[in-house]
């Protein structure tokens, strides 16, 4: 799936793709960025930011890579 295709699944139906591939720990480490209240972090934004990269990191994708490709992503989504 290229970046396009990714990018409207995203627009299309997010929920799904957090459904399907957020981690386990992602919602008690989103709950300790909070509790430690250093940083102001959108709930939802972060949720699909680990989910994004999560299903890039399981399609074959290194974990580096998959970070920047997530971030990226993201970046695409608010532009």
């Amino acid at each position: 799936m290229d970046s396009a295709e990714l990018l409207r699944w995203i627009r299309r139906d997010s929920a799904s793709i957090v459904e399907a591939f957020l981690p386990l720990e992602a919602q008690s480490e989103l709950n300790e960025v909070i509790r430690d209240g250093r940083h102001e972090v959108d709930p939802n934004v972060y949720l699909m930011f680990v989910s994004v990269r999560a299903m890039l990191h399981k399609g074959g994708m290194p974990n580096f890579d998959s970070d920047r490709e997530a971030a990226r992503i993201m970046a695409l989504l608010n532009a």
